[in-house]
């Protein structure tokens, strides 16, 4: 029904939500990515619950399809009767014993349209339902990358910390050395600056310990993984960022016609306008044709077969039918108004992702040079200090740089990591661990 998804594919992602995984750790027992997003599709309740609510609407869709089909009722009884007469003609005890075994088959061959509406209501209603929890599945799926990759980031942070601090101690060392009696060439003043520096840098780290326990928490959370111990995580090795391919233009369009909750809000007011529909006939004449056909196997068998027209038209119901059919069609009006309001969101959702994306891939390009130029920086103010020929502050000034230009890569790798992910969530692609096959 829909370009580019079969039912096939969407009913196996949908499955793999209730499927364990064979493995979620890498060779090292650390947990991998790819071992996340399973986790998630096998533990976390939001996405079993939309999986429930879609097989509960196929189990609608079933029910309401049954309506066209015949009913075949067995039925079976036996009564014990014992009655004593204590006077007249009749009197004593009497015993009897009856048992019936019958069999009804009933069939409505033909009515005004109300089956058929109610039929493809449940259908559109079904098919909303799973575009919902496909929808649904990707939004997790997104939020694992984004929680992972925010886990991976503050762990980063921590060790730029880390060399902070190592990088401090070891000036505030050379600065005890340098303003030493023996040597003397550096003013003792520049211990307290040195020590300042290295105090600052602790604090810094104490910082990066506290946002990394909160993001392994969210982590966790989103994994479903309740009070299980959450496994060290395997940050990735290579980062490989996809080049943006298409214009704005096309990526709106894409978005719009391919996203799961924009087709199931389409699906949706088709259902509505069945239900509409329904209402309209209920409002007339209604009419039936039903075909019965009784047989009775014991006492006095005997086989009754029956054709039966039946026709009602609500002549006076108090305004009651026109009422309910001006609310349904008032539910499809403001279905429809929702979904020009959800398109013009969703475009404001693209574009937002496109130019955030499209400013991460230049971000990251610019924080990788950076990096590397106060990397180089750092090294020459230290070698000078070595030598003597360098002051305090300029190899202070270049520590920070460098501090400042390591921990601008790390946010920029993983803000563009993020924003690449949620650019696919945005046009309607397939998540990163939705189909078995891409992991």
């Amino acid at each position: 029904m829909w370009e580019g998804m079969t039912r096939s594919r969407l009913l196996s992602i949908l499955a793999m939500s209730t499927v364990a995984s064979a493995s979620f750790a890498g060779q090292d027992g650390a947990l991998t990515l790819e071992g996340a997003l399973d986790l998630a599709k096998q533990n976390n309740g939001t996405v079993r619950a939309a999986h429930l609510n879609y097989e509960a609407s196929r189990s609608s869709a079933r029910s309401a399809y049954a309506a066209f089909l015949p009913t075949l009722t067995p039925s079976l009884s036996h009564d014990e009767v014992r009655s004593q007469t204590f006077t007249g003609a009749f009197k004593g005890v009497n015993n009897s014993s009856t048992s019936t075994a019958s069999a009804s088959l009933n069939w409505l061959l033909l009515d005004n349209g109300s089956r058929d509406a109610s039929y493809k209501r449940a259908v559109f209603t079904r098919d909303a339902s799973e575009l919902s929890a496909l929808q649904t599945l990707r939004q997790i799926l997104f939020s694992v990358h984004s929680r992972f990759y925010d886990a991976i980031r503050t762990e980063e942070q921590l060790k730029v910390q880390d060399r902070q601090i190592a990088r401090a101690q070891e000036i505030l060392d050379q600065t005890k050395f340098r303003a030493s009696d023996e040597i003397g060439d550096a003013p003792k003043k520049d211990i307290r600056q040195a020590e300042a520096d290295f105090l600052n840098a602790r604090v810094s780290q104490l910082t990066a310990q506290n946002r990394t326990a909160t993001s392994l928490a969210d982590l966790k959370a989103i994994l479903g993984l309740g009070l299980n111990e959450l496994p060290s995580l395997s940050s990735p090795q290579a980062i490989d960022l996809e080049p943006l391919e298409m214009s704005l233009e096309e990526a709106i369009e894409e978005g719009l016609e391919g996203r799961p909750d924009l087709q199931g809000s389409r699906l949706g007011i088709l259902a509505t306008m069945q239900s509409v529909r329904q209402t309209k006939l209920s409002s007339g004449v209604t009419f039936t044709v039903d075909a019965n056909h009784r047989s009775t196997f014991s006492g006095d068998p005997f086989n009754s077969t029956s054709l039966q027209f039946f026709a009602t038209f609500p002549l006076y119901d108090g305004n009651r039918s026109k009422e309910l059919l001006k609310s349904a069609e008032l539910n499809l009006k403001a279905q429809q108004h929702n979904l020009v309001q959800s398109e013009r969101d969703a475009a404001a959702e693209i574009e937002s992702a496109y130019k955030e994306y499209s400013q991460n891939l230049l971000r990251n390009e610019a924080a990788a040079a950076a990096k590397a130029a106060a990397q180089e920086n750092y090294e020459a103010a230290v070698g000078a200090r070595e030598e003597g020929a360098g002051t305090l502050l300029e190899i202070l000034t270049a520590q920070v740089s460098l501090s400042t230009a390591e921990s601008n890569l790390v946010e920029a790798r993983f803000d563009a990591l993020i924003s690449e992910v949620r650019f696919k969530l945005a046009i309607g692609r397939p998540m990163p661990g939705e189909d078995e096959s891409e992991e």
